[in-house]
């Protein structure tokens, strides 16, 4: 762009000046080398970030220090939540697109939720379990417990063998409400080693008959077009369940975005067109808002109906979405978006408010890939004011009944289960039964090793 080679030019000058003027000597080689990374983040960060008039002035900013370091002194405080900023930097040859299952080129293929019982004993929650996995191979599945692996018990030290490591028998169980405690089976179970697994987002769906609607169930883990970047097998894969959920007539939606925390824009605009009512198609779905770098600084997005393909629109009047506090950007995106057309009602926890998105930027030179916050993300209203998360309509915190926290699709699944009786007429302000376990205590959630979740812009 034309502001960033202005301003490469002016700063390289004033340096070259000074440096040159020093004893005589030239030193501007050495200084550009040593700092060239340093300066490549910030005249990136300068042209494209979304708080770039928060950033330190160039001769405030200091090139000397490592590069990661030096990204992080840019960021405004207005990026991310609780010390942890939502653009990153990473190193080429480590970085991964991942948006499932913690580290799928090597994984046992589950995402879990590690509790403390009583006193030093732990114990993992198995969340959801990725098809054709080790785990799935064996049969475990959402709402098993694994106790302790190749006969050691589980700790804050060691559990990260879960994430995958060699083959080991585990001991699993089941809570039992009666005890309120973890049960282990007598059985133990060999878990095959780890390996790559794929993990399709589009994990589960059904189609219920409540009264005399029909009603449909998506559970949608992440917005990826594909298993890699070329990809479109799970983008096509939503289609195929949209035409599922067409062929079946539903006339009522549950949206299970439990465990999404985000990804691809182009992602959230096919699933909103496959959900949205047919008026809404080719409308305004929102806007993006640039810095002030771009002329113009807002583009809009459509709900554009050849995004749809061999895909179906179901045209939807009402939408209920399944949160928890892991559910964020992207998701948060249909909520908003949807909005402005339809009643759109959320039933679980309170989401995470990530209305901002990001793009990547890549030096193979310096083997460095950045995704800086760029733009903040509105509906067809310019409301974006989501920013602590979306209340829920209907608060339900899955883990408050461990007795209900089964297999999705399980009709006595505590989300899935109340908000089938919301659709069948239960009062929408009364919360259902729970049953509190005050001494199991969520320390550590795999979940949150995913990539970081703001929206990629497409």
């Amino acid at each position: 762009m034309k502001a960033r080679n202005t301003l490469i030019v002016i700063v390289g000058a004033i340096f070259a000046s000074i440096l040159m003027g020093a004893c005589g000597e030239d030193r501007w080689a050495g200084y550009a080398e040593q700092t060239k990374t340093d300066r490549w983040i910030y005249d990136t960060m300068q042209v494209h970030y979304y708080w770039q008039d928060a950033m330190p002035s160039y001769d405030k900013a200091n090139f000397f220090i490592e590069p990661f370091k030096f990204f992080n002194s840019l960021l405004s405080k207005e990026d991310g939540k609780n010390g942890a900023p939502y653009s990153t930097i990473d190193s080429l040859r480590t970085t991964t697109t991942n948006r499932s299952i913690a580290y799928t080129e090597h994984s046992y293929g589950f995402d879990f939720g590690l509790y403390q019982l009583e006193g030093s004993k732990y114990a993992a929650l198995i969340l959801y379990v990725a098809n054709d996995s080790p785990a799935d191979n064996v049969g475990l599945k959402r709402g098993d417990w694994i106790l302790d692996m190749d006969g050691e018990a589980i700790t804050r030290n060691n559990y990260s063998r879960l994430f995958g490591s060699k083959q080991m028998e585990i001991t699993t169980g089941t809570y039992d409400a009666e005890q309120n405690a973890i049960v282990a089976w007598e059985e133990k179970v060999t878990l095959p080693a780890a390996r790559a697994v794929e993990d399709n987002p589009v994990h589960y769906k059904n189609i219920y008959e409540v009264g005399d609607k029909r009603v449909g169930y998506l559970v949608y883990n992440h917005f990826t077009s594909g298993p890699t970047d070329d990809s479109h097998d799970y983008d096509n894969a939503l289609r195929d369940a949209s035409n599922y959920f067409a062929s079946g007539q539903v006339d009522e939606f549950i949206l299970d975005l439990r465990y999404n925390n985000g990804g691809s824009l182009g992602c959230a605009q096919l699933l909103c067109n496959i959900l949205a009512p047919t008026s809404a198609l080719d409308n305004t779905m929102g806007y993006i808002e640039y810095n002030e770098n771009y002329k113009p600084r807002e583009r809009s997005l459509t709900f554009d109906s050849k995004t749809l393909q061999t895909g179906s629109n179901l045209n939807l009047k009402r939408l209920y979405v399944l949160t928890t506090s892991m559910t964020a950007s992207s998701s948060e995106i249909i909520i908003n978006c949807l909005r402005p057309y339809m009643e759109v009602i959320v039933v679980g926890d309170k989401t995470e408010g990530k209305n901002v998105g990001s793009l990547a930027y890549s030096s193979k030179e310096l083997q460095l890939i950045m995704r800086p916050i760029v733009c903040k993300i509105y509906n067809a209203n310019h409301e974006s004011e989501y920013s602590d998360g979306f209340k829920a309509d209907v608060s339900v915190k899955e883990s408050s009944n461990l007795a209900r926290f089964l297999p999705f699709g399980d009709t006595n699944e505590l989300l899935l289960g109340t908000t089938l009786g919301l659709i069948g007429g239960d009062n929408m302000e009364e919360a259902p039964e729970t049953r509190s376990s005050s001494h199991f205590q969520l320390v550590e959630n795999s979940l949150q090793r995913r990539a970081a979740g703001s929206v990629w812009i497409d």
